[in-house]
């Protein structure tokens, strides 16, 4: 069983964060649920801790992170015993596959999401998170030697302390900015005067935003970007293992939360005569306020003439009308979206042109480190497709 932390009962003894004595290491499976555990006062929300462990399970089970895709890494003492040393510091990585496009050319990759870094407060100021970030630096740099068809050029993270910390580690920010739109009851829905966006269940979803067919054309398109200017476009596949672990995590929380009702099986919408569709989850927060309906993902088709612009702009403000429904009747304080593009702007303006977008500068502040070839003087790193759907 995982020692009572008792082996630094003096902070005093506590190794420095530049000890040589420190290592990060996979967690046996005991220390993950106590790093688990340790994390829960911060982000258990709502649930209790029971809840809390079993929705962890819940999500490690998901197509996206088993098989090894998650992994739970802590920062130990090396001295100490496994299952009896200390944690100092913790966080998790999730394998992901990868697109990278350069001079015309996409090629397959891995990168990795970094989530629930986490240092306890009894210890911070030690050095821990720094440590912990240093050395899976370290960890990365080596992944990516591995062989071509596997090689690691990136990692992802989603800082909640803004644009610095990370930075300092090779996790440099880009674009983080949104919408949000107020949830709308069904009589204001119905007076709206916008045609009725379609409903898509998960297969909905699958079938018209994430089929071979769609992923190839996003392939497609970062081809085309790379051939634009110079250095690398990647991205994370929009596939539909991501949004069933977004899913995942909304119908635990909603058979706990409102055991009475059914989970939620409209998980986007659609305008077929346009092509345009959208996907969601809802984020049930530690208070109402804190509910949020967060569009994962845009699919459409660049419009050609001013009349596609026209019906494209029409059909987003008619999918978003929907979402602000959907909203409303779970009790979402807000519906939101990520790194708007210039036709979302549009559809926004239609809807409420006192709407503004928001620029993130503390809370998920997406950011990319990268660990391939320099990019030369020309180029920088984009990454696309930077929507809500890589969160993790």
């Amino acid at each position: 069983m995982i020692a009572a932390d008792t082996s630094y009962a003096d902070n005093a003894s506590l190794p420095s964060g530049d000890s040589p004595e420190l290592a990060l290491v996979l967690a046996t499976p005991q220390e993950r649920i106590a790093s688990i555990k340790l994390n829960s006062a911060v982000w258990q929300g709502s649930l209790d801790l029971d809840s809390y462990l079993a929705r962890e399970d819940h999500l490690a089970q998901q197509p996206l992170t088993r098989g090894g895709n998650l992994a739970c890494w802590v920062l130990v003492d090396r001295r100490q015993p496994e299952d009896e040393r200390t944690i100092l510091s913790s966080c998790e990585t999730y394998r992901k596959k990868a697109w990278c496009a350069q001079d015309g050319h996409v090629s397959d990759a891995t990168a990795y999401g970094v989530g629930s870094v986490f240092c306890r407060p009894e210890f911070r100021g030690k050095g821990y998170a720094k440590r912990m970030l240093q050395e899976l630096s370290r960890k990365m740099d080596a992944w990516k030697m591995e062989k071509a068809a596997s090689r690691t050029l990136f990692s992802v993270l989603f800082s909640d302390i803004g644009k610095k910390f990370y930075a300092q580690f090779g996790w440099h920010p880009f674009p983080s900015s949104h919408f949000a739109l107020p949830p709308m009851s069904k009589d204001e829905y119905d007076r709206s005067g916008l045609p009725p966006a379609r409903a898509l269940t998960a297969e909905d979803v699958q079938r018209c935003m994430c089929s071979d067919q769609v992923l190839q054309k996003e392939r497609d398109l970062l081809k085309v970007a790379s051939k634009k200017s110079p250095g690398p476009k990647v991205a994370i596949p929009p596939d539909f293992d991501h949004y069933s672990w977004h899913w995942a995590r909304e119908e635990f929380y909603a058979k706990k939360l409102h055991p009475g009702r059914a989970p939620p099986v409209i998980k986007g919408a659609g305008e077929d005569a346009s092509g345009v569709y959208c996907t969601w989850n809802r984020k049930f927060g530690e208070t109402p306020q804190e509910n949020t309906l967060f569009i994962l993902r845009w699919v459409y088709n660049e419009p050609a003439s001013a009349e596609e612009t026209q019906k494209t702009v029409q059909a987003m403000a008619a999918l978003l009308r929907r979402a602000q429904l959907e909203a409303y009747e779970w009790n979402m304080a807000t519906v939101e979206f990520w790194n708007p593009t210039p036709l979302l702007e549009q559809a926004v303006a239609l809807l409420d042109p006192s709407v503004k977008v928001v620029h993130r500068e503390e809370e998920s502040i997406a950011c990319l480190r990268w660990m391939g070839p320099e990019p030369g003087p020309n180029g920088n790193v984009e990454w696309l497709l930077n929507e809500k759907y890589a969160w993790c």
